[in-house]
């Protein structure tokens, strides 16, 4: 149990950083570099075009003004064709439901759309957390369920999108700290993060 918990804490801390940068939150993205060591830090490529100013500003550009260089940052963007509006409703109030069942309400209090992608790592963030006092507990059933939920975000809601949120993005992102962190993003949840999960 002990190498389960260094996962979850791990993964923790990657939901954390990845909410961060989604939610355009800069001074909790920089307390989070300030305390990491400097060999952990490496790991982040995009870490080191950080420059506060520049990439807040790109920031406004890529994930919140629609205009030229706007991403959506929403799952239900991408997930299906326009035509097929009740689907995505539907998705919607799935992930909604998932939402309530197990108390998250924090796109309500902050005022996000549940699919916004800060929103999904975000929820990731509490689940690792119930996990990591789980397994302090030794309480293994709930520990699974736990994982279950887990698993069915990264399944439904995260890796659906990776791949069109990839091809989106090609050629509207221009700062090469958020070109870097969309490759971290779609490689760490399809490889690393989902293997873990499994």
């Amino acid at each position: 149990m002990m190498g389960m918990k260094e996962e979850c804490s791990g993964k923790l801390a990657l939901a954390n950083i990845l909410s961060s940068i989604w939610f355009g939150d800069w001074e909790h993205y920089e307390e989070i570099f300030k305390q990491m060591p400097k060999k952990v830090k490496k790991q982040f490529v995009f870490h080191r075009y950080y420059n506060r100013e520049q990439v807040k500003l790109w920031y406004e550009n890529h994930f919140f003004i629609p205009g030229d260089y706007f991403v959506p940052p929403y799952f239900s963007s991408y997930v299906l064709n326009d035509g097929e509006k009740e689907k995505k409703k539907e998705n919607l109030l799935c992930l909604i439901g998932i939402y309530e069942k197990t108390g998250f309400y924090f796109p309500l209090e902050k005022e996000y759309y549940p699919d916004h992608f800060g929103c999904l790592t975000a929820f990731l963030s509490s689940v690792l957390q119930e996990q990591i006092k789980a397994i302090n507990l030794n309480e293994t059933v709930y520990f699974k369920q736990l994982r279950k939920l887990e698993e069915k975000m990264l399944i439904e809601y995260i890796i659906p999108v990776l791949q069109p949120l990839s091809n989106y993005a090609k050629g509207k992102i221009r700062h090469r700290f958020f070109q870097e962190f969309l490759t971290f993003f779609n490689e760490t949840m399809r490889n690393e993060w989902s293997s873990a999960a499994s």
